[in-house]
C-alpha cells in the first residue's frame, strides 16, 4: 500500500533519546524510521531481538548516520519490563512511544504474571514501563511519552474493579478496554505530571485504520488492503504512524491531547485532534483507572 500523506515535518531531534516499543514491524518500525531520520538515537524495544536487529539493519541500510539499538522487552512480563527499565536508570530518555501490542487472543489467555493477556501486553506493561521510567524522563527537557489508542477505544468499558476482564471477557473487549485504558492513561499521567511539576508531556495517538497486519485474520483488513489503491478509508503504516510522530515530536502538540487522522470516520487522512472517548473525559474514571493499575500492579508513580 503506498504512502499517501506527506511527511510530517517535524525540528531535528538530534542528541534525544527515543524508546520505542513494539519497533520491530507496522506503526513502531515507521515511528522508529521517523525519529531516526529527525536525528533520534532510538532504541527498537522488542520481544523478538532477532526480528527487531533485522529491522534496525534495514534502518541504517536506509539511513547509514541514524541510530537504531535493540533491546529486548516483553510487554506482558512485568520482570522483563524491570530489566529493560534498569539499563536505562541512569540515562535520560527524551521520548517514550508506547506502541507494542496484540490485537487480542482467541481464548482469554494470561500472562506469566497472571493477568489477562492483551490487557497486560497492551496497557498494563506499559503503565509499569512508565512508571519505572520516570525519574529518566524527568532528567529530559519537557520528555514526551505516547500512548497508543485506536478507533476501537470508544467501545471499551472499563471496570476498575475487574481489569482483568475475569467476570465479562471477550477478545473484542478486551482489546477496546486495552486501548482505552491507554488513552485514559496519557491524559491522567498529563494531570499527575502537572500537578507534581514532572516536566513530561504526555499525548495519545491513533493510527485510524492502518495496514500494520495487527490482525492479520480479520477481513476487514483483508478487505482493505485489497482496496488499498483506491480506499480512502485504509492508510498505510507510515501513515497511520503520523499522528504518533506528530505526538512525539511536533512543537504543535498539546499535552494531554488525543490525536489521529481526521479524514472520513477518523480512519485516515492528516493529523489533528481525534474525539476523545467518553470515560477519557472523566476525572472521576481517570483517577478510579490509575489507582487501581497502581494497585493491581504494586507498581507506583510516587516521585
Amino acid at each position: 500500500m503506498r504512502d499517501r500523506l506527506t511527511p510530517l515535518t517535524i525540528p531535528s531531534r538530534t542528541g534525544r533519546l527515543a524508546i520505542v516499543t513494539g519497533a520491530n514491524s507496522g506503526i513502531g518500525k515507521a515511528t522508529a524510521r521517523a525519529l531516526g531520520l529527525a536525528g533520534a538515537d532510538v532504541v527498537l524495544a522488542v520481544r523478538d531481538v532477532a526480528k527487531g536487529t533485522a529491522v534496525a539493519e534495514e534502518l541504517h541500510a536506509e539511513h547509514p548516520e541514524g541510530s537504531h539499538t535493540v533491546a529486548e522487552l516483553d510487554t506482558s512480563d512485568l520482570a522483563s519490563v524491570e530489566r529493560f527499565a534498569s539499563e536505562y536508570a541512569d540515562r535520560r530518555v527524551d521520548i517514550l512511544v508506547l506502541n507494542a501490542g496484540i490485537g487480542g487472543t482467541r481464548k482469554r489467555e494470561l500472562s506469566v504474571d497472571g493477568h489477562e493477556l492483551t490487557m497486560a501486553t497492551n496497557y498494563f506493561g506499559h503503565f509499569a514501563l512508565t512508571a519505572r521510567l520516570l525519574e529518566s524522563l524527568r532528567r529530559a527537557s519537557r520528555a514526551r511519552v505516547v500512548t497508543l489508542g485506536s478507533l476501537v477505544a470508544k467501545n471499551g468499558r472499563i471496570r476498575p474493579d475487574d481489569l482483568d476482564l475475569e467476570r465479562r471477557w471477550s477478545s473484542r473487549r478486551a482489546y477496546a478496554n486495552s486501548k482505552l485504558a491507554m488513552v485514559m492513561f496519557a491524559r491522567e499521567l498529563q494531570r499527575h505530571s502537572t500537578a507534581g511539576e514532572w516536566g513530561l508531556n504526555a499525548h495519545a495517538a491513533h493510527p485510524g485504520w492502518a495496514a500494520t497486519g495487527l490482525f492479520p485474520g480479520n477481513p476487514l483488513h483483508r478487505i482493505g488492503a485489497f482496496l488499498g489503491g483506491t480506499s480512502r478509508l485504509m492508510q498505510s503504516a507510515s501513515d497511520g504512524a503520523q499522528p504518533v510522530v506528530f505526538c512525539a515530536a511536533s512543537r504543535q502538540a498539546a499535552a494531554g491531547a488525543y490525536y489521529g487522522p481526521i479524514g472520513p470516520f477518523g480512519t485516515s487522512g492528516p493529523v489533528g485532534k481525534a474525539p476523545l472517548p467518553r470515560p477519557a473525559r472523566s476525572a472521576k474514571a481517570l483517577t478510579a483507572l490509575w489507582q487501581a493499575t497502581e494497585e493491581l500492579l504494586g507498581v507506583s508513580f510516587a516521585a
